[in-house]
C-alpha cells in the first residue's frame, strides 16, 4: 500500500489562498477521519464534507491513507511551532521549558477528539502496519525530535547527563503521558486528578531521578 502523498500538481491558484484551502482541506479531513474512523471513511466523504471534487483531492494524494497521513503531519507541525513560539522559551531554564511545552502535549492528548483517534490508530494498527508506521514517523517521532533538538541546545550551555536526546524525549513523553492517557481511554481518570501536579511530578522526576527529587506533593 502506498501511503505517501503526492506532490501537488503544478496551477495557477490565485495568491495567497491556495495554501489556506489546502489547510483547510487537511484539517477538515482529519476531524472527518478522527470521527468516523480511516476504514470507514472514503475520499467522497471527505470531498462532499469539505465542498470540493474527489478530482481536486486525488490531484493531491493518491488514496485516503497519503491523506490521513498529510493531514496529521499539518496538525503535528502547527503543534511543534506552537510550542517553540512559547513565550521566552530559549532565555527559561530546561525546567521551566519541560513544564510549558508538557502542559501543552499533556492537554492536547487528553482532548476527547485526541483519545478517540488514539484508539481509532490502535484498532487499525494491527491490519495497516504500513499505516501505523507512517502515522508515528509524522505524529510522536516528530514530538520526540523536537525535545531532542530542546535538550541538545541546553546542552550547549549546560552539559546534561546523557547525549542520546532522541531516548531522553521519548521518555520524557512517555512519563508524561501515557498513565493520564490510558486512565482517559478507559473512563477511569479521577474526576478531581490534578494535572499541573502530574506535571510537576514527572518534570521532577525526570530531571532529578528518584535520588536527587527535590520534594514534591503525591500524585493520584
Amino acid at each position: 500500500m502506498e501511503i505517501s502523498p503526492h506532490r501537488v500538481k503544478a496551477g495557477r491558484p490565485k495568491a495567497g489562498t491556495e495554501q489556506e484551502r489546502h489547510a483547510l482541506l487537511l484539517e477538515q479531513a482529519l476531524e472527518i477521519f478522527m470521527l468516523e474512523g480511516v476504514s470507514q471513511t472514503s475520499i467522497g466523504r471527505i470531498a462532499a464534507a469539505c465542498g470540493v471534487s474527489t478530482r481536486t483531492i486525488y490531484e493531491r494524494f493518491e488514496n485516503k491513507y497519503a491523506l490521513l497521513i498529510a493531514a496529521i503531519k499539518h496538525m503535528v507541525e502547527k503543534d511543534v511551532s506552537a510550542m517553540v513560539q512559547i513565550d521566552n522559551l530559549s532565555q527559561q531554564t530546561l525546567q521551566q521549558v519541560l513544564t510549558d511545552v508538557g502542559r501543552f502535549m499533556l492537554k492536547r492528548v487528553l482532548e476527547p477528539r485526541m483519545l478517540s483517534f488514539f484508539k481509532i490508530g490502535v484498532a487499525e494498527a494491527s491490519h495497516l502496519p504500513e499505516l501505523s508506521r507512517a502515522m508515528k514517523a509524522v505524529g510522536p517521532e516528530r514530538i520526540h525530535q523536537m525535545l531532542a533538538d530542546i535538550f541538545s541546545f541546553y546542552a550547549a550551555k549546560n552539559p546534561l547527563a546523557t547525549q542520546d536526546y532522541k531516548r531522553a524525549a521519548e521518555s520524557y513523553c512517555e512519563l508524561l503521558i501515557a498513565s493520564p492517557r490510558q486512565k482517559a481511554l478507559f473512563g477511569v481518570l479521577e474526576p478531581d486528578w490534578d494535572a499541573e501536579a502530574h506535571l510537576a511530578f514527572v518534570v521532577n522526576l525526570f530531571l532529578h531521578g528518584l535520588q536527587g527529587m527535590e520534594p514534591c506533593n503525591a500524585v493520584k
